[in-house]
């Protein structure tokens, strides 16, 4: 196991905790009694703008100016409160108004180099830092502006010059002379930045134990990005709020929030965003946050205007000068990205987070080889740039470079343990180190030891049928090697897939050469159809390769659920009531809108929408244009073409009339079934049901209901009329208790088998996850020795549950009967693996299916491992005479 503890040697003295608290909490009560006496006007202003109401805050800090005490605490809170709410260049005009009258004022010198730290006056801002330390005889402000110096310096890229201040600030704290809320908070960031985080986190606690009205809220902010840089979410929300409590409105604290919830993919990312810059209408970071949402989508347009905006606040803010680069990058500017690229190395030249969110965009848009390529720019250029490693690492890994994506993800984690990321994956590479490995033709894959024997052979040989499917289909050969890991539980694929746990709903993930999926022992049985997981991330291989990885994220999940539906009926999601409520709702995604279905849904709901809207897409294209135009498509994606001139150019449809046609093609689809699908009956009991279908004897819910209430009543004509009624109402509804379920199950019943079967067919045909009515399928077809039937009906179970001993046997059974000696070869493989209640009867029936193939000495060595089990098994005894007298024969010959 990984030591998860930084065990960076600290400085703290633990001793200096009490005295230091006690002695910080005298002084700040001393200051709150001055100023109540002092100045009155200046007492609301400054509980005012802690308090968030700067309009309040302004009102009387413009009164107290107008008299005689406090006059330079109150022109600097005036600046402050000015500061906070974005109003920077008024800030900046008053803050030097009143420089001219008060030169040698430490605490407006603090606060003007504040302002030109936010608009990108960089070297004004070290000015200012500089002339307040040097005038400081608080030691407040002094601390204060030594740590915005330091951060300064960081930023520009004076690392030696930023450890110079940040050991100097240390070293007050040693000798015991920092004391209060804030001063604690600006030695906790200079241990933060000197990389003791223990130690950082142990002051900014004391830092936070103060009262309410004593506790610094830039103690607070630094704290929760501690926290956040760390991973810790919760504790970063915790302080966050902490924060709100004090100051309703900190532009700041609601910053830090929506990145906390970027942990969670929360819609609250961006209503918390939205809330600072009501606050601030300038705040950069939060407009930075604003265009990264704009980038998941895709909606480049939104996420240039937010940088824009930003670049107008503070034209040499690196984050946002890289974001724009990044955004030029994915249009194809390249000329626009190289200056700025200039602009950014031309301030700070060791920036290497320029590269890492590039990297960053590039792996959320599927680009992996890109993404390797600058996130080794990054750490070329800034060595200790810890999460460049980890994004470095894992894009290794996804692009099939495995051990050399584990050194560099073990380099993040040494320099930063604290790394969930790294931490996680790490381990779970320790656990791949035990999964089998198996190779096809053109797959290599990785599983537990236990999956092997059973699902590998299944697994390796519909891989192979995709891959000749497809490539036929698409008349393309994706690059390789192609790589299929499966997951024997869920949380180490979803580690795989974010390197996090979690990623409910998940099956499988394509990465372009590599696929990742949950084995489907990893879910209850029958859950899933781990074939159609398999085949549908394939198609992933297919259109992110042929698409040179451009498509968008929508149109790949169409096509794959779209190819989904071709590889198998039944296969793929199914048609749902909620789908349909939703469509006559009129809450359905537009086409020109599904994108943001996938990367910001509204819902877990839309997501699954979204999926089924994105098929249909693809399937209206294929019935009204043609399949060709598909792949006319993908070739555009690949040449960077934007999705409107894409669809433009192939389907001769603007966006708005794409949107039209969609329309139409969902309304020719579920016009009709949706006037059918009412709302749910409301009656429960038999007479009611009767009553409600007098007046809408169209009514679905009210036929099912009613059909159920009967056959339980024994009234199975009755019961058959409306179950058969609304199975014509709607079709393709497969749901527990559906009508083919219980017309299926009543039909044996009743000992008429030929409509069994055909309800039990037609459920499977529109449910690929269904493991039921195949099953029963199955046994009806042996029982009429319909063994061709029987084989492909407990196949298709197989995709669903490959571990039931009882079907692996009566599948080698009726492969047997049915001459198809491989598929028995197969399943009577798996059967002796899977711990069978008659192990020797397993090896019995592979040696048989073996020998039918021609393979007599591997059968001899299973008809030996049966007689170990059973020695007087006589029929085992007999075969193993068979391939004895054989083998004697052939050696005379």
């Amino acid at each position: 196991m990984r030591d998860c503890r930084n065990d960076s040697v600290g400085f703290r003295l633990k001793g200096f905790r009490l005295i230091l608290c006690a002695a910080g909490l005298l002084m700040l009560l001393g200051n709150c009694s001055a100023s109540r006496t002092e100045g009155e006007e200046y007492s609301r202003a400054a509980e005012a703008l802690r308090s968030g109401d700067y309009a309040k805050a302004r009102q009387h800090f413009d009164s107290a100016l107008a008299g005689k005490s406090r006059q330079e605490e109150s022109r600097a809170g005036l600046v402050r409160t000015l500061s906070e709410t974005g109003a920077y260049r008024e800030a900046a005009a008053r803050a030097d108004e009143f420089l001219r009258n008060l030169s040698g004022s430490a605490l407006l010198h603090l606060e003007r180099g504040r302002i030109a730290k936010a608009t990108g006056d960089y070297a004004a801002a070290e000015k200012h830092f500089r002339r307040s330390r040097e005038l400081a005889s608080q030691q407040d402000v002094r601390l204060r502006s030594t740590r915005e110096l330091g951060d300064l310096l960081e930023l520009v890229g004076r690392s030696d010059d930023a450890r110079l201040v940040w050991e100097n600030l240390i070293a007050e704290y040693r000798q015991g002379k920092v004391k209060g809320s804030g001063q604690l908070g600006d030695a906790a960031v200079a241990a933060w930045r000197r990389g003791y985080v223990h130690d950082a986190r142990d002051i900014f606690m004391d830092a936070s134990e103060f009262a309410p009205a004593e506790v610094s809220l830039d103690a607070l902010i630094a704290f929760g990005h501690l926290f956040l840089e760390k991973y810790s979410v919760t504790d970063a929300l915790g302080v966050f709020r902490d924060c709100l409590k004090i100051n309703k409105a900190h532009p700041d604290a609601l910053l830090g929030i929506a990145l906390a919830k970027r942990y969670e993919s929360n819609i609250e990312v961006e209503t918390y965003s939205r809330a600072a810059l009501k606050v601030n209408p300038n705040h950069t970071g939060a407009l930075n946050l604003l265009a990264e949402l704009s980038m998941e989508a895709e909606d480049y347009e939104s996420a240039l205007k937010a940088v824009d905006s930003a670049l107008a606040v503070n034209p040499s803010s690196l984050d946002s000068l890289s974001l724009k680069a990044v955004i030029r990058y994915f249009q194809g500017d390249m000329a626009a990205f190289s200056e700025l690229e200039k602009r950014v190395f031309s301030i700070n030249r060791s920036y290497g987070r320029f590269y890492h969110l590039l990297a960053e965009n590039l792996a959320a848009r599927r680009k992996y080889h890109e993404a390797v390529d600058f996130s080794r720019k990054a750490v070329e250029i800034d060595s200790t740039l810890w999460p460049a490693y980890t994004c470095l690492g894992m894009n290794l890994t996804r692009i099939g470079k495995l051990e050399e994506g584990r050194k560099a993800i073990q380099r993040a984690f040494d320099g930063d343990p604290f790394n969930v990321w790294a931490y996680n994956s790490l381990e779970l590479f320790d656990q791949m180190d035990g999964f089998a490995q198996n190779r096809s033709a053109h797959f290599a894959v990785r599983m537990s030891k236990e999956d092997e024997p059973v699902l590998g052979p299944y697994l390796l040989d519909l891989a192979e049928e995709a891959y000749d499917t497809l490539t036929k289909r698409y008349k393309f050969t994706p690059d390789g090697p192609l790589h299929i890991e499966v997951f024997p539980d869920h949380g180490g694929f979803a580690v795989r897939t974010l390197g996090l746990p979690g990623l409910a709903g998940a099956l499988g993930v394509c990465f372009g050469k590599v696929i990742a999926m949950d084995s489907p022992g990893a879910r209850k049985a029958g859950a899933s159809n781990w074939g159609a997981t398999l085949w549908h991330e394939f198609a992933h291989v297919m259109t992110l390769q042929m698409s040179n990885y451009n498509i968008p994220r929508w149109f790949s999940e169409g096509i794959s659920v779209y190819e989904e539906h071709r590889a198998r009926q039944g296969w793929g999601d199914t048609l749902t009531k909620a789908f349909v409520a939703a469509y006559k709702g009129g809450t359905l995604m537009k086409a020109s809108d599904l994108n943001s279905g996938f990367v910001r849904p509204r819902s877990p709901e839309q997501i699954m929408f979204a999926y089924y809207q994105a098929g249909l897409f693809c399937e209206m294209i294929e019935e009204k244009y043609g399949f060709e135009k598909i792949r006319q498509a993908l070739l555009l994606f690949a040449a960077n073409r934007q999705a409107d001139e894409v669809f433009q150019q192939t389907l001769g449809l603007s966006r708005s009339q794409l949107d039209d046609e969609y329309d139409r093609f969902l309304s020719e689809r579920f016009a009709g079934l949706a006037v059918r699908l009412d709302a749910a009956a409301s009656a429960d009991d038999k007479e009611s049901l009767l009553e409600e279908l007098k007046g809408n004897p169209e009514s679905f819910s009210a036929n099912l209901r009613l059909g159920t209430l009967l056959r339980k009543e024994g009234a199975e004509a009755e019961a058959e009329r409306h179950l058969k009624k609304a199975q014509k109402l709607f079709p393709e509804y497969v749901e527990q208790d559906n009508p083919y379920q219980q017309l299926g199950n009543m039909y044996l019943e009743l000992k008429r088998e030929e409509e069994a079967l055909a309800e039990f067919t037609a459920w499977s045909r529109f449910d690929g996850a269904a493991i039921e009515p195949l099953l029963k399928a199955a046994d009806i077809h042996r029982t009429r020795k319909n063994w061709d039937s029987a084989v492909n009906a407990l196949k298709l179970s197989i995709f669903i549950n490959p571990y039931d001993p009882e079907v692996l046997k009566k599948l080698g059974d009726a492969a047997m009967e049915a001459g198809k000696w491989g598929e028995a070869v197969t399943a009577y493989r798996s059967l002796a693996e899977s711990g069978p209640v008659d192990p020797a009867g397993a090896h019995y029936s592979l040696a048989r299916a073996l020998l039918a193939t021609g393979k007599k000495p591997e059968a001899k060595r299973q008809v030996l491992r049966a007689l170990e089990i059973a020695p007087s098994y006589p029929q085992a005894q007999k075969l193993l005479l068979e391939l004895s007298e054989a083998a004697a024969g052939e050696r005379i010959r």
